[in-house]
């Protein structure tokens, strides 16, 4: 499809924007859905948790392959690919008859959707010029959102209308938009190498991302052989990453890379940031739903004020970005996050839904300013051959933010269930847990703050190339 620039700018956004809408639509969505599919499936909760847990580790452990798969065949086949996966893995999804089928189909999914989140924001940041590179990843940025905001409300409906098949289902009619806009508006590019993949280094940090998600998911249990067992695993594992990728003559990780200070630091503060995000998450819904005995459709109406926050304001704080630099709105973005979410250990039973909401805003208003800055610092610090891995990078910095972050979640709040395994299955999070978890995302948003205001300015890593 031969198209103007100005407009196959415009298809091209569209096209990563219905990616990455359907992405986010079904995280939220799905969990919206797990209630329904304990009972439907005959399963537990211990299962059901590995509905969401397999699709993030999957996703997590892929992006930097499918990164590098993009630079070696081409963003757009790995995208196009990406979509297919994705929706064949939500076909198989809707279908499923038992929950192992259920966890292998979302394994697809993750599949897929590794593909989708690794190579969209660089497909978006090769086909606008750099001034206006952060008002695309902002207006990408209100996306994220939407799908957030939208899913808990569709995912609602749709499950008890239609059953918990249909959150999968919905998949298919975006995909196969998806699918049709990527064969159409996205260019063919040339290869940037030779097609050599370095599948022992992606295996290897696969199975370190999965040992460490399983090492902290064993801590709040105590000392036992299975909890050392996955931390030699899992330090055995990285240390072959390590040497693999050093002698590897195609690595999956340029380990020269991290010697540039604006792309480590930026990466490190994008771990944090959604390692913070990720656990206050995790933990709202019990504070709401357990501890101040909300309903589940007001709980909805809590949660979402952040996501349409961000909505609203991502393509400000992105065009802030563009005219002032990255340091000072992404900086701002942390500390206005971290006061936020520390701010809930002050909330008791009792509280007003005010106090809730406008801390809710203020935390939608700090992700705004922070993401759209980050992501162009990400971006922006490698040069054009290497856009297609700084994608995939920061993808992999955002999906382990968020692994870590629930898992430490569920680690912080497990310490302070009872012994007795009997008690422990049947306890819930505790009010004093959760604002454990709270009182512990302030030291993480305290350390982001400082790797981010120490991140080189962009004039100085462009006179360094």
């Amino acid at each position: 499809m031969i198209l103007p620039e100005m407009n196959r700018r415009r298809w091209v956004t569209l096209n990563i924007s219905i990616g990455v809408y359907m992405s986010t639509l079904d995280a939220s969505i799905v969990n919206i859905s797990l209630p329904t599919i304990i009972q439907s499936l005959n399963t537990h909760l211990t299962a059901v948790a590995w509905v969401v847990m397999a699709y993030l580790i999957v996703i997590t452990g892929c992006l930097l392959l499918m990164g590098r798969l993009s630079d070696l065949f081409g963003q757009r086949k790995i995208y196009l690919l990406g979509f297919l996966t994705f929706t064949v893995g939500s076909a198989l999804c809707g279908f499923s008859p038992t929950i192992y089928f259920l966890i292998g189909s979302r394994m697809l999914q993750g599949l897929g959707a590794s593909a989708l989140m690794a190579n969209g924001p660089a497909i978006l940041t090769a086909a606008f010029p750099e001034k206006e590179r952060g008002q695309a990843l902002g207006i990408v940025g209100s996306v994220v959102s939407a799908g957030f905001l939208t899913g808990p409300i569709l995912g609602g409906f749709l499950v008890e209308h239609l059953g918990w098949r249909s959150v999968f289902f919905i998949n298919l009619p975006i995909g196969a938009i998806g699918i049709y806009l990527s064969s159409k508006v996205l260019e063919r590019t040339v290869p940037t190498g030779k097609t050599r993949v370095d599948l022992w280094g992606a295996l290897l940090l696969f199975f370190f991302v999965t040992s460490l998600l399983l090492f902290l998911n064993r801590m709040a249990q105590g000392s036992t052989p299975l909890l050392w067992l996955w931390l030699f695993f899992n330090l055995l594992c990285f240390s072959l990453f390590i040497m693999v990728e050093l002698r590897s003559p195609s690595p999956l990780v340029d380990l020269k890379l991290f010697r540039r200070r604006l792309f480590i630091s930026s990466l490190g503060a994008s771990f944090l940031s959604f390692w913070m995000s990720a656990a206050h998450t995790f933990v709202i819904p019990f504070f709401l739903q357990s501890i101040l005995e909300f309903s589940p459709s007001k709980v909805g109406m809590l949660i979402f004020p952040v996501a349409l926050t961000v909505m609203v304001m991502a393509p400000f704080g992105g065009r802030f970005s563009d005219r002032v630099g990255v340091k000072i709105p992404a900086t701002m973005g942390l500390a206005l996050t971290s006061l936020a979410v520390f701010s809930f250990t002050l909330l008791k039973p009792g509280v007003n839904d005010l106090n809730i909401l406008w801390r809710q805003i203020v935390l939608g208003i700090g992700i705004s300013l922070f993401n759209p800055a980050n992501n162009s610092a990400i971006l922006g610090s490698l040069p054009r051959e290497k856009v297609g891995l700084a994608s995939s990078f920061l993808a992999l910095s955002r999906n382990l933010g968020m692994v870590i972050g629930v898992a430490f979640a569920e680690m912080v709040i497990a310490f302070r269930l009872p012994a007795a395994p009997l008690e422990r299955a049947k306890a819930g999070p505790s009010l004093e847990g959760i604002q454990d978890v709270w009182k512990l995302v302030l030291i993480i948003g305290l350390t982001a703050i400082l790797i981010s205001w120490a991140r080189e300015s962009k004039s100085n890593v462009s006179g360094g190339k």
